[in-house]
Parts: structure tokens; sequence; C-alpha cells
């Protein structure tokens, strides 16, 4: 029996979908934190949901707790040849390989811009290809890698499992991916990619928890950190803890988008220039940051049909499981 995965490592969030193709398919939502073993604080070994994993012969910790990671995370264009991108992937197919050994067909995405460069798209294939030692006593092998740019997850996810196939078979849609790193968007006409049109920002999702940090920092008397707001949205909570007191982020979100999203949809704007006044029937969003987008979207497409995946946070690895089904 075969085994798929659609991955989507993030510097947010790792998340896979994976399965044999019959039966509905499992999924993991994990931090995208990795260090080495050796420079994780304490003794208290791992935590739930850690996995311990071989890079380069050195054991590393990943998906690891928040706060666990004292060197902070690696936000580049070559986070893919990076260690801590090789510990997630690495754990990723711990998970999906569960007490198999191999994963047949694997698919995952880069932003679009580096999508567009096909020596970057073959590197990580063949970084991704073959046999991987996870540790000690424990081996996977994938047989098949699919690099696709990350918003064609989302749209392959709309397409196969809501209510609007037809908009989106009969459209121009414009799918935006807002990630930790970078926005990324692509236009689709009838499902065709528009190729001039893809493109990337990289006032993201990082840019805005940074605003929000220091919004905060001008009414509280004193700044979080990004990294506790990032895990207070995580985990699903609407505060923060300060000084022993609750901190709702609601405001201070609200203010940061106001600040950053704007510039990000102008900026798309911009770029469909070429379209010459043509309508965007449809805005798709994805990726961890669709919520916050939705409102901005509506507001900067009042014309358009606005769609938001049921999960948005695991739409693009949704659409990459099916695409490695095809």
């Amino acid at each position: 029996m075969s085994t798929f995965l659609g991955l989507d490592i993030g510097y947010s969030n790792t998340i896979g979908t994976f399965g044999d193709g019959v039966g509905q398919p499992e999924s993991f939502v994990r931090p995208s934190q990795a260090a080495p073993l050796a420079s994780i604080p304490g003794d208290s070994g791992l935590r739930a949901g850690e996995v311990l994993v071989d890079v380069n012969g050195e054991p590393w910790v990943a998906f690891a707790a928040p706060g666990r990671v004292q060197e902070g995370r690696e936000l580049h264009e070559d986070y893919t040849s990076s260690e801590a991108y090789q510990a997630l992937f690495k754990a990723s197919l711990l998970h999906a390989a569960g007490s198999g050994d191999v994963i047949d067909v694997l698919v995952t995405g880069l932003p679009v811009t580096q999508a567009r460069d096909e020596s970057y798209v073959r590197a990580l294939v063949e970084t991704m290809t073959g046999t991987h030692r996870i540790s000690t006593k424990r081996e996977v092998t994938v047989k098949s890698v699919v690099v696709v740019a990350q918003p064609i997850g989302t749209l392959t996810d709309i397409y196969c499992t809501s209510d609007s196939a037809d908009v989106v078979e009969e459209s121009v849609s414009l799918v935006l991916d807002p990630g930790f790193f970078s926005v990324d968007w692509v236009l689709f006409d009838h499902r065709e990619l528009v190729a001039q049109s893809s493109s990337s920002s990289v006032k993201a999702m990082s840019v805005l928890l940074q605003a929000c940090n220091e919004e905060i920092g001008l009414e509280q008397g004193g700044i979080p950190g990004v990294e506790k707001i990032e895990h207070a949205l995580q985990s699903g909570r609407s505060y923060i803890l300060m000084f022993g007191r609750k901190v709702e982020l609601d405001v201070y979100l609200k203010r940061a988008a106001d600040r950053v999203i704007p510039a990000v949809l102008g900026e798309i704007k911009q770029s469909l220039r070429f379209l010459r006044g043509r309508a965007i029937d449809c805005v798709i969003l994805g990726g961890g940051g669709a919520s916050i987008y939705e409102e901005y979207a509506r507001s900067e497409f009042p014309e358009s049909l606005v769609i938001k995946p049921t999960n948005s946070v695991k739409s693009n690895a949704n659409g990459f499981y099916i695409i490695a089904m095809s």
C-alpha cells in the first residue's frame, strides 16, 4: 500500500497531511522550532510532541515546545538548506511513515519567487528524495518528490473539497498565502497559472506580529516579545500575560494589521496592473494568516468572492496531499 505526504514546513508551523489515498488522511500541526539537543535548556528530556532526530550526526530536537529554542529561528531565503529545516523534515517523515519506512510521493511547496527558480527547486527535490537516517535504528525512504508554488496547495484544496469548484473553474482567481516570512500570491485564469502574476512580499506575519509587539509596548510599559504573542495565537488564546495581568490581543492585532496589511494588498494590486481593469472574480485565502487577512481582502476587493478554507492553516498541506495522490 502506498503512502502519500503533503508537507508544508513553514517558519511558524510544520503541517503534514498523509495517508494511503483510500480513507480519510491524517494530519499534524507542530511548531517549526528545532535545535541541537545540547542547546536545549534543562534536563527534563523530551516534552510531549517533541521528536529527536539525527542531523549530520548530531541529535536535534524537532517540534520543540515554545521557549525551548534559545537561539531564535532562522528567517532567510536559504531556510530549506538549514539544519533546522532538515530536523523538521525528518521529524515529519517519522510522523507520516508510522510503522512503515517508505513515503511513495511527497509534495511540498516553496514561496513563489523560489518556485520559479529551477535550480532552487531541483536542489530541494534532490535533498528530499532518497533514504534518510532519522535515528540510529530508523530510516525512511522517499521515492518521489514534487515541489510547487505554495499557493497552489490552497487552490487545489478549495477546488477539490469545497462548494466553490465551479467558480474557480470559470474564474480569474487570486490566491493569497500569508505566511510567517512571506506573503505569496498567484493569479489563476480558469485554473491556469498566470506566470507573470506570481510574487512574494516580505511584509508577512512576522512583520505584523512585530508591529503588534510595538503597539503593546506603547501602552503596557514593556514588550512581551513576538514569540509570546505567536504562541498565544497558536494555542487559540486571545490574551497573553504581562506583569501578572491578562492583556487581550485583539485591539493590538487590529492596530498592527491596519499598519501592515493594506500596504501588502496595495503591493499586490500594483503587480496586477497588467490585467488592465479585468475583474478578479474570487480571492482565495490560505495559510496561517488567512483569518487576519480576510477582512482586509473583502475591503480591498469588494466585488470579488472571498473564499477561505474551513481550516486555512492546513490548506496548503491538504492540497499538496491531493496532488501527491494524483
